[in-house]
């Protein structure tokens, strides 16, 4: 099997070519950055950074990236800045155009994302996002990527698909509150175990029902002497708490679904997946509050995962082995008299949302069809949304493994990254970004649709010891078999106290695997998720920092330890902030408040993310948005830079750099040019149909390599 950084190259290569932006003060050679600059004057290790107000930060980055020497693909440096420039002019025209819209409905561009969203996609800015190339997608985790109504269309061709609620579906109520959840059935064994309970006034309608040949009639049969969720008699309740419930097949509860009560079934569907601003709203709302240390709602270790043998922890830095009970103590009495409780109890609610609706799509996504066409589908929607590459972050654990379509058997983990390869090289070949050998071409003649896709090894942080050791071991043997494919580890999962576990409970795991992996000679870099609160009592900032992680997911909290923000850019470590996501999971109430504004100010390298666009009905378009729609300051250099970041601190080699670096910046002079040529300025802007022609214009020739393999149109919303 061909590997993704293996290289065909063309007759006309040039092995020169691969080098970064030499002329750049910003960019070394090889295309990584470089150390990233000091603090700004004034700030203390001991306080938060940012004591300014957010409209008096001057974001320093931006400056750089302007006066910084001109992509060198483009022979006319100075024509190329003027055009820049003028598209930066024309970008601020737009915004003050956009404005005018949310002020005619008493809004503002930096309210909370679903409060605005369906205003936001009229904008022309919007429509900008959407056509700017955004590099590498660094952070997303791979069930939750697409929109909400795709895992949701897939079930519906699957005559063995079951749904079961903990209400029965009887009144308004109901329908609000229920939560729902999905799984693929062995339709034999249903059939036989129905036949086994079913009572004896219906047992005429089972002898017909026998009688039928196996298909649809044979289905629908069986079906009226199953549960109907729409009855009083329904068995409702939470498995999770060992409570019996009755499973009802998913075709039949479309057939029986009331339409012209109870609306358009799909998109009550889609409404039960997805958080509304309603929802977020009561998430600050003040008066009602929650045990921070109630009832559990995550994923625990498997039962069947074996010991292994146990390897004696180093100490911790206070000098004796990590103890977990002094943690909690330490960690409850901080949070108690922390400023931000009250943000806690927010996020502590939007995170129990959150884990509700994961269990919604676990089964939706877990069996091989929907796993197949998924990973075929994503890969469209990252060319369509302009992302060149994407380190995409599967779960890797033995309750989450994936069906066969018939449901009697799993496709363990290996299977699955098996499932992804396959898809990915066989999508690469479609659009004539590989060649039948499986590697990536490289010419210089030839402009790639896509750039490539590796994964982060995910596996939660909430299992124990012995569970997560097996998957670090799991990761060194993908590794050593698909060494271009697997990017880096992860611990993925709530992390905000008294949830399990902090990083530092694992450490001594963790820097045993690291030994390992220097002597088998392999790279494994460590990409954390941690600071996904307010404030980081747990101290995962500080494990992921001894641990020498190559990038943090969200950071939300960094500004909160200035000393460690110093020491991670002193490192080269690379924030993915997911600004859409700390909105809905409670973090920040509007995107003007969120914490990246302030990274920023202090130049910390930073990667945008769209983390779970599933369940917030967000592409990373609407993430690059936000980040504009926050801070007025925040311009098209902006947006340049932090797409150039997600390159420079993605896991590819310096040579598959170099390579999507060349095509970034030629997508990047094309998009400016023309952008500048069609937009016009002042009472002459572009209406947003304009823009959306200046798209396909821009893009026809990724756009229809896409529509010649896919019979798909060039847009999704």
């Amino acid at each position: 099997m061909g590997t993704f950084c293996s290289v065909n190259k063309g007759s006309e290569s040039d092995d020169n070519d691969d080098k970064g932006s030499e002329g750049s003060p910003s960019h070394n050679s090889h295309g990584m950055p470089p150390r990233q600059p000091k603090m700004t004057a004034g700030n203390h290790k001991t306080s938060p950074l940012a004591q300014n107000p957010p409209w008096d930060f001057r974001f320093q980055f931006q400056d750089n990236m302007a006066h910084s020497a001109s992509d060198r693909a483009n022979p006319n440096e100075a024509q190329a800045k003027a055009r820049e420039a003028q598209a930066n002019e024309i970008l601020t025209h737009m915004r003050g155009a956009d404005e005018a819209i949310y002020t005619k409905k008493s809004l503002s561009p930096s309210q909370h994302f679903l409060g605005v969203r369906d205003i936001l996609q009229d904008t022309r800015l919007f429509h900008v996002a959407a056509m700017v190339p955004k590099g590498a997608h660094l952070h997303l985790h791979f069930n939750s990527t697409l929109l909400p109504g795709v895992l949701l269309g897939y079930a519906k061709d699957m005559p063995n698909m079951y749904i079961w609620s903990d209400h029965q579906l009887l009144n308004d109520s109901d329908f609000r509150n229920c939560k729902l959840e999905f799984s693929l059935r062995n339709l034999e064994q249903v059939q036989a175990d129905m036949e086994k309970n079913v009572s004896i006034s219906m047992q005429e309608k089972l002898q017909y029902a026998k009688s039928l040949p196996t298909g649809d009639a044979k289905n629908r049969a069986y079906d009226k002497l199953g549960p109907n969720i729409f009855s009083s008699t329904y068995k409702h309740g939470r498995k999770d708490k060992k409570q019996e419930v009755e499973e009802m097949r998913y075709q039949y509860f479309r057939t029986l679904w009331d339409e012209k009560t109870r609306g358009n079934c799909d998109e009550w569907l889609i409404s039960k997946l997805t958080f509304s601003k309603e929802e977020v709203d009561s998430f600050f709302a003040d008066g009602d509050d929650i045990d921070l240390e109630g009832e559990s709602d995550t994923e625990r270790t498997p039962t069947q995962v074996k010991a292994v043998p146990r390897i004696p922890v180093p100490p911790a830095v206070n000098g004796g082995p990590f103890n977990e009970q002094d943690w909690v103590t330490l960690t409850r009495q901080n949070i108690s008299s922390s400023k931000y409780r009250r943000n806690r109890i927010s996020a502590r609610k939007a995170w129990r949302a959150f884990n509700g609706r994961t269990k919604m799509m676990k089964g939706l996504f877990n069996y091989e069809t929907a796993f197949r066409r998924y990973t075929r589908k994503c890969l469209e929607e990252f060319v369509k949304d302009n992302v060149q590459y994407a380190e995409i972050r599967p779960n890797f654990m033995q309750t989450n493994q994936i069906l066969y379509d018939d449901a009697q058997s799993k496709i363990d983990n290996f299977g699955t990254m098996q499932l992804i390869i396959e898809e990915y090289e066989k999508f690469m070949k479609d659009i004539g970004d590989m060649g039948d050998d499986g590697k990536i071409i490289d010419d210089k003649n030839h402009r790639p649709t896509f750039s490539g896709m590796k994964v982060i090894y995910c596996t939660p942080r909430s299992f124990n010891r012995d569970a997560v050791r097996k998957a670090l071991d799991e990761c060194v043997v993908m590794k050593k078999k698909w060494p271009d494919y697997i990017a880096g580890f992860d611990l993925v999962g709530e992390e905000a106290f008294s949830k399990p576990h902090p990083l530092e409970y694992f450490r001594g795991d963790f820097e045993n695997f690291q030994t390992r992996c220097k002597k088998d000679g392999i790279d494994i870099p460590f990409l954390f998720h941690c600071g996904e609160t307010p404030d980081d009592l747990e101290g995962n900032l500080e494990t992921a920092l001894k641990l020498e992680s190559k990038r943090i997911g969200h950071g939300y909290a960094l500004p909160e330890k200035p000393q460690v923000l110093q020491e991670m850019k002193n490192k080269n470590i690379c924030v993915e902030t997911c600004p859409i996501s700390n909105m809905v999971l409670g973090l920040a109430q509007t995107m003007g408040e969120h914490s990246m504004y302030r990274l920023l100010e202090e130049n910390m390298h930073c990667a945008v993310s769209s983390d779970n666009g599933t369940l917030f009905n967000s592409t990373l378009s609407h993430d690059f948005y936000e980040v504009m729609a926050g801070h007025r300051k925040i311009n098209l250099y902006g947006w340049k830079q932090l797409a150039r970041w997600s390159i420079e601190h993605s896991c590819l080699s310096p040579e598959e750099r170099g390579r999507m670096l060349r095509e970034w910046e030629l997508r990047w002079q094309d998009f400016v040019n023309a952008f500048a040529e069609a937009s016009g300025s002042g009472s002459q802007l572009a209406s947003v149909a304009e823009l959306e022609k200046v798209r396909e214009r821009v893009e026809e020739r990724r756009l229809s390599k896409l529509r010649n393999v896919t019979g798909h149109g060039n847009t999704t919303k």
